[in-house]
């Protein structure tokens, strides 16, 4: 049976660091996590930035209706929004990293939006990482976590310090995968997804964009098919599918509501453009997400 709730749970940093009235920075085993949080196995979102590490065990974690196989020494990364949910083996070791923009940022400046696997839809979240190398990945999460649950109070600077040591190695890696390209481009991806995250329900106009950005619309395209291969336009529209899949697994809203909230006012033209995107029609989609037992 299809779930009835109207919206996929989406958790901010205090469901998670009860302790601390305005928490910036949180970080937990998964142990741990599965047994503090009920339900955190199915799908939610968060308002924060999220590091995940396996150590060891096996699993599915599924992240934005892509599932991945879960197994030693992976990196997992998530940006505010992105809907994941998992299934973890009885033996399975990690930990996960929660952090906000501003925790990173008053450090590091727009550094944050310069990593490529915290472009929420673009790249892929996932870092394997060879076992020599894991030893060190595994010593630095290790003591992020001595530090916050021992230390907290004393020295914020270290945890953001420890944090850009991870993200600034695993970058290294990860761009050993892809080919290099202008860190100034990747920061204009990044800021226009970020304005897509904000306003992909009200602003439809690539050259709405980019005047938010003070580039102009060609410019904009340029620099996403330098990146991507795809147009700035296309990157809207992917955005504005990835939430019509979201709506129509996680909420009772017919496929006309959802349409309608998305600004089809058309349902008919809302239908032809999911399947035109997905090869199926929005009630066959919602059909095939349903458990069966």
């Amino acid at each position: 049976m299809r779930k009835t709730t109207d919206q996929v749970p989406k958790y901010p940093l205090e469901a998670f660091s009860r302790h601390e009235p305005d928490p910036i920075f949180y970080v937990t085993s998964l142990q741990q996590l599965v047994l503090d949080f009920k339900g955190i196995d199915r799908p939610h979102s968060h308002t924060f930035y999220l590091v995940m590490w396996i150590r060891r065990g096996s699993g599915t974690h599924t992240i934005d209706f892509k599932t991945y196989d879960l197994a030693p020494n992976q990196l997992y990364f998530l940006t505010p929004g992105q809907v994941h949910s998992w299934q973890l083996s009885a033996d399975m070791e990690g930990y996960n990293l929660y952090f906000d923009a501003p925790f990173f940022r008053s450090r590091f400046g727009g550094r944050l939006f310069q990593y490529p696997f915290f472009h929420s839809h673009q790249h892929q979240p996932l870092l394997e990482v060879v076992e020599k190398q894991a030893a060190f990945f595994q010593d630095i999460i290790h003591a992020t976590y001595l530090e916050y649950h021992h230390h907290r109070a004393t020295n914020p600077e270290l945890l953001a310090s420890y944090v850009h040591i991870l993200l600034e190695n695993a970058t290294r890696l990860y761009s050993q995968q892809v080919a290099p390209t202008d860190t100034h481009y990747y920061d204009r991806l990044r800021q226009y997804e970020e304005l897509l995250e904000q306003h992909f329900l009200s602003i439809r106009q690539v050259k709405d964009y980019a005047a938010l950005m003070h580039l102009s619309p060609n410019h904009l395209n340029h620099i996403c098919r330098q990146l991507l291969n795809k147009t700035a336009s296309q990157l809207y529209q992917e955005r504005l599918l990835v939430e019509a899949q979201r709506l129509l697994t996680h909420t009772s809203q017919t496929v006309q509501e959802v349409g309608y909230l998305l600004g089809f006012e058309d349902p008919s033209y809302f239908v032809r453009f999911f399947k035109k995107h997905t090869g199926t029609s929005p009630a066959h989609f919602r059909q095939q997400q349903v458990p069966h037992h």
